[in-house]
C-alpha cells in the first residue's frame, strides 16, 4: 500500500519474526508469520482444524479492501480541492496520542540502542516521513494512478539497494525484474525527449510539472527503499528496538513536517490555514477522510499476519488498479495507453519477484521436510 503507518499493536507485534520479503516502508510493521500455517503434529494425530473459506483467504480479503478504501480516500480528497496535507492533522493526533498510550503502557524506551543504532532510527522516521511527503506532493502534479505505479517501483528499488550495499549476487529473476520496472517508469513518466507533446497533453498537464511529479515520485520509492532497509536492519541487530517505538518516530516526524509546511506557506506564500477554511465543508469533509484512512492501516495489519509477506507485496498491486478505475470513470482525464501498457509492466515485475520468492521458499521447505523424513528413517534403522 501507498504510505501509511501502523496505529495500533496487538500483544504479540513487537515478537514476530522478520525475513527479506519487501513491506511496505512506511508501515513500519514486520512480515507476519501465517496464522493459518500447518501443524505437522496436528496431521500426524489428526487433531488438524478445518478453517472456512472465510478465514482461508481472510487476509486477501483484509488486503484488497485496505487498498480500496486508501485509493477512494485519496482520491476524493484530491477531487475536493483541499490541499491533501492540510488534511491529515487530524489523522496523526490521533495516531501519536495512540503510540504514545501504546509505548508508555509497556514501558519501553522511546529512544533505545546507542551510537549507529540512534542514527538509524532518524534515518528510518526521517526516510518515512519523506516517503509520505513525497507521494503527496507528487499527487499534485500528476495523476493518482502515475504516481502510484511509480511509487511503487519501492520493491524493485530496494532489491536493487540491498544488492548494492550487501554485495548480494543479482539472481535471473532480478535481472528480469529491473528492466522491465524500468521500461514501465519511462511509459508511465512519458519523458519529452522521447514521447512526442501531444501525447502528455492526453493527461491535461505540462510536461514541466509531469515530470516533477514523476521525479517526486520515483523519489518517494527510493526513500521507501532505504526505509525498509534500516527498518530491516534495526529489527535484526537489536531486541530492544520495538517496532511500536519505530512507528512512534514516524509519526512524529510526520507530525513535525505537517507544521513546517504550513510555517513554509505562511512565510513564503502568505496562506494559512483560516477559520472559514477550517469549518467549510470541504475541508471537514478532507479531514474525516484522511482520518478514515486508519482503517486500512489496521486492515493491512491484519493481511500481513495471515499472508505470506510475498503476497501481501503482490496484493498492494491492486493499488495501481483502483487508481486507474477511479480516474477513467469519475475524471474526463484519461490514462493514454503508454500509460496503461507501464503500470501493467510494473505490477508484472513484482508479480515475478514475488511469485519466484514463494516458489523458493517452498522448494526450501519441501528439502527441510526430506531432510527430516530420512533422518527419521535413519533413527528407525538404529533402533532395530
Amino acid at each position: 500500500m501507498p504510505p501509511n503507518s501502523k496505529v495500533f499493536y496487538d500483544e504479540n507485534d513487537d515478537k514476530l519474526e522478520y525475513d527479506d520479503a519487501p513491506i511496505e516502508p512506511s508501515i513500519l510493521i514486520p512480515p507476519a508469520v501465517s496464522t493459518l500455517s500447518v501443524n505437522h503434529s496436528a496431521i500426524e494425530n489428526g487433531t488438524l482444524k478445518k478453517f472456512s473459506w472465510t478465514t482461508r483467504f481472510s487476509g486477501i480479503m483484509y488486503s484488497l479492501v485496505a487498498s480500496f478504501v486508501f485509493t477512494c480516500t485519496t482520491f476524493i480528497i484530491k477531487q475536493l480541492g483541499i490541499d491533501l496535507l492540510d488534511a491529515f492533522f487530524i489523522r496523526f493526533t490521533v495516531q501519536i496520542t495512540s503510540n504514545i498510550l501504546y509505548v508508555h503502557k509497556k514501558n519501553y524506551h522511546c529512544l533505545p540502542g546507542a551510537g549507529i543504532q540512534i542514527f538509524s532510527q532518524f534515518l528510518c522516521c526521517g526516510t518515512g516521513a519523506g516517503c509520505f511527503f513525497l507521494y503527496f506532493f507528487a499527487i499534485r502534479y500528476i495523476e493518482l494512478p502515475d504516481v502510484t505505479t511509480l511509487v511503487y517501483t519501492r520493491v524493485v528499488w530496494t532489491l536493487v539497494l540491498s544488492i548494492i550495499l550487501y554485495r548480494e549476487r543479482p539472481s535471473k529473476v532480478s535481472l528480469i525484474s529491473i528492466p522491465l520496472t524500468l521500461l514501465g517508469v519511462i511509459l508511465v513518466a512519458q519523458p519529452t525527449f522521447l514521447f512526442s507533446s501531444n501525447i502528455s497533453s492526453a493527461v491535461l498537464i505540462s510536461s514541466k510539472l509531469r515530470v516533477l511529479g514523476s521525479s517526486l515520485s520515483i523519489c518517494s520509492a527510493i526513500a521507501s527503499a532505504i526505509n525498509v532497509l534500516a527498518f530491516k536492519q534495526l529489527i535484526s541487530t537489536s531486541k530492544t528496538i520495538k517496532p511500536s517505538v519505530l512507528t512512534l518516530h514516524y509519526c512524529l516526524a510526520v507530525f513535525c513536517f505537517l507544521i513546517a509546511y504550513q510555517l513554509h506557506k505562511q512565510l513564503f506564500f502568505h496562506t494559512r490555514l483560516t477559520f472559514d477554511y477550517v469549518v467549510s465543508w470541504r475541508f471537514l469533509l478532507a479531514s474525516t477522510l484522511g482520518t478514515i484512512v486508519i482503517i486500512p492501516n489496521i486492515l493491512s495489519q491484519k493481511a500481513i499476519k495471515r499472508e505470506h509477506p510475498a503476497v501481501f507485496t503482490l496484493l498492494g498491486s491492486a493499488d495501481i488498479i483502483f487508481a486507474l478505475i477511479l480516474q477513467n470513470i469519475f475524471t474526463t482525464k484519461r490514462s493514454n495507453l503508454f500509460a496503461l501498457i507501464g503500470s501493467a509492466l510494473v505490477i508484472l515485475s513484482v508479480v515475478i519477484l514475488g511469485a519466484s520468492k514463494i516458489i523458493n521458499e517452498r522448494r526450501l521447505q519441501k528439502q527441510v521436510e526430506l531432510k527430516d523424513i530420512q533422518c527419521m528413517l535413519h533413527d528407525t534403522e538404529e533402533k532395530q
